[in-house]
């Protein structure tokens, strides 16, 4: 007798281990698939030309990378870059190992690591706040695939490499900061950051508003203040020499002599930086859907699936309708940590929004990955709070999401 019900209780709980592993199968696949998207699709590769021509020593491309389209920088007859430079410099001892056997090195053959890495930062920070391993995963995956980053993982590109790199970045200080709290490190990182996309290094307000109002004493203050801050000096004094050695200033990266097209020409006109694009911006953003596929050009009848990806942008509550979580809940309710890091994220996306660029073309608005990590660690420290484990309805927002876009990233990069 007891025999029988040992193996009837077995079999309950390998059927109730089946049940809950069957909800990761799906995200597990398209998790893997997107990896192999992004290793194999090849995109344009800006970064990886860019890394050979440090190696050469030169801060312009020694072959072309394109004309419009490819956002070349053209001064005084030579082509250079004008985003950051460090996602360059992370390529070069590759780059240096390839060149040998004069192989080219693609920048997905990178990416899949940082993503693996990536993942397991997100999976961390969750267990960090208590929650369960499976949970967790969920977690990982809400942020892998139901959100933008499911677009910019998907291709090599440059400038959805360089956000990769930014993500990487940016939980891995928020990590760093949830368990050892190594200031030196946290300073350091920013700094890369900084030397990547210098809307997301509005990240180190965090750290900075975090270690001045804690109740140490000013000495230790000082001296984490210190380690905070002084790789962010050096990296802005290593930018203002890239700068001037390319442009002839140290506040010139170069972005006014870009070659775009005639509708990114004519917002640039409006000001590189300038409250005139928020009303633009603020629409991808908050409003702008997916585009309908019509029967036909002389019919408004849809025809199956209906939707395709907007190459200009989809609202951030498409492709991530989880951040709806935020408004369900009061900002009393809200933990001290959590409030810095929505507002510092608030202020990146300010700067965001008055930049002329849209991210086009993109799948979601790419551009929110500056902020994005800080203010999902926020989701989640909220979350926990507030609710604890996982519900059923969250659990379907994070998996569903991934879903969807995946849908959209197919039309996306076909």
């Amino acid at each position: 007798m007891r025999k029988i019900l040992n193996q009837q209780s077995f079999s309950k709980l390998e059927i109730k281990f089946s049940k809950k592993g069957l909800i990761f199968v799906v995200p597990a696949v398209l998790y893997i698939v997107l990896i192999a998207i992004g290793l194999v699709g090849e995109g344009s590769q800006q970064f990886s030309l860019l890394a050979n021509s440090f190696l050469h020593g030169h801060t312009y491309f020694l072959q072309s990378i394109g004309g419009i389209g490819q956002d070349p920088v053209l001064y005084h007859g030579r082509v250079y870059w004008d985003d950051g430079f460090f996602p360059a410099v992370i390529l070069m001892p590759f780059v240096a190992f390839f060149n040998i056997w004069h192989i080219f090195f693609f920048q997905g053959y990178i990416k899949w690591i940082m993503t693996l890495l990536i993942s397991y930062l997100l999976y961390k920070l969750a267990r960090k706040l208590n929650f369960s391993a499976s949970d967790s995963l969920i977690w990982m995956f809400g942020f892998i695939l139901g959100s933008v980053f499911i677009g910019v993982d998907s291709v090599s590109s440059g400038w959805l490499y360089a956000q990769v790199v930014t993500t990487l970045l940016a939980l891995w200080s928020l990590y760093e900061y949830l368990n050892k709290r190594r200031w030196w490190l946290i300073g350091l990182l920013m700094a890369c950051l900084l030397l990547t996309r210098i809307p997301a290094a509005f990240l180190f307000l965090f750290y900075f508003v975090i270690v001045i109002l804690s109740k140490k004493d000013w000495k230790t203050k000082g001296k984490q203040i210190f380690q905070l801050t002084v790789f962010g000096f050096m990296a802005i004094i290593l930018l203002g020499l890239y700068n001037w050695q390319r442009f002839g200033s140290p506040l010139d990266n170069g972005n006014q002599y870009q070659l775009i097209s005639q509708s990114s020409s004519e917002a640039r006109s409006m000001g590189i930086i300038s409250f005139d694009h928020i009303p633009t911006n603020l629409y991808t953003l908050l409003f702008r859907a997916p585009t309908p596929i019509l029967a036909n050009s002389n019919s408004w009848s849809l025809k199956f699936p209906w939707i395709e990806n907007n190459y200009l942008g989809v609202s951030i509550f498409i492709t991530s309708p989880w951040l709806l979580y935020f408004f369900t809940k009061r900002w009393s309710k809200y933990q001290r940590e959590a409030k810095y890091l929505i507002i510092v994220s608030m202020i990146s996306l300010l700067s965001l929004l008055m930049y002329y660029g849209d991210g086009a073309i993109q799948m979601g608005y790419r551009y929110t990955l500056d902020f994005m990590p800080g203010l999902f660690l926020a989701l989640m420290m909220i979350y926990h709070k507030n609710t604890g484990s996982l519900t059923t309805g969250m659990k379907i927002l994070l998996l569903g999401s991934g879903i969807t876009n995946f849908y959209l990233l197919t039309t996306y990069i076909r």
